[in-house]
């Protein structure tokens, strides 16, 4: 069983995936913004001290930098932090030390030519398109309200673009 993870303060998003590359679980944790990192990360590992047969552990790597907004030193510095702490527990719990991927090629690896310069969609919403197309039968998250795409499915579908590099790594390494 392979493990991937997409991290962030607010979200981790996860997928399994069995000895023959099968998807076998996607989901995601949102982190309570009022608890500390400790209590976020004891949140996550509830939800994943069930899974079992963990051979593989694949994580996306934290930002390095910076990119518009969304990113500052004080914003880099936490996400390494915590991505950190997830790391060291997962490490701790499963005996697996964990792969750390970068989000360009985990994009280019596990979907070859998918992202271009100068498109009009997010690589995100490219990926999320992809794991529809690959996994139709899974329900997404919707906003109760807006029926807007909720951002914690960008979290899953980029789990589950980690769990495919990580594959198609492996895979690599057998042949």
């Amino acid at each position: 069983m392979l493990l991937a993870l997409d991290i962030s303060t607010s979200c981790i998003g996860y997928t399994t995936f069995d000895s023959e590359g099968t998807m076998a679980e996607i989901g995601y944790v949102k982190m309570n913004s009022k608890k500390n990192y400790w209590e976020r990360l004891d949140a996550f590992m509830k939800e994943v001290s069930h899974m079992k047969g963990i051979e593989h552990i694949a994580i996306e790597e934290p930002l390095q930098s910076f990119e518009g907004r969304k990113s500052n030193p004080q914003t880099i510095a936490k996400l390494n932090f915590f991505n950190g702490m997830v790391s060291s527990a997962v490490y701790n719990y499963f005996g697996i030390e964990p792969v750390h991927l970068n989000v360009l090629t985990i994009r280019a690896t596990a979907f070859p030519g998918l992202i271009k310069r100068g498109q009009e969609k997010s690589g995100k919403m490219l990926v999320w398109e992809r794991v529809t197309q690959l996994e139709p039968q899974l329900d997404w998250k919707y906003g109760p309200r807006s029926r807007k795409l909720l951002d914690e499915n960008f979290d899953m579908a980029d789990s589950y673009a980690v769990g495919l590099c990580m594959l198609v790594m492996l895979d690599d390494q057998m042949s």
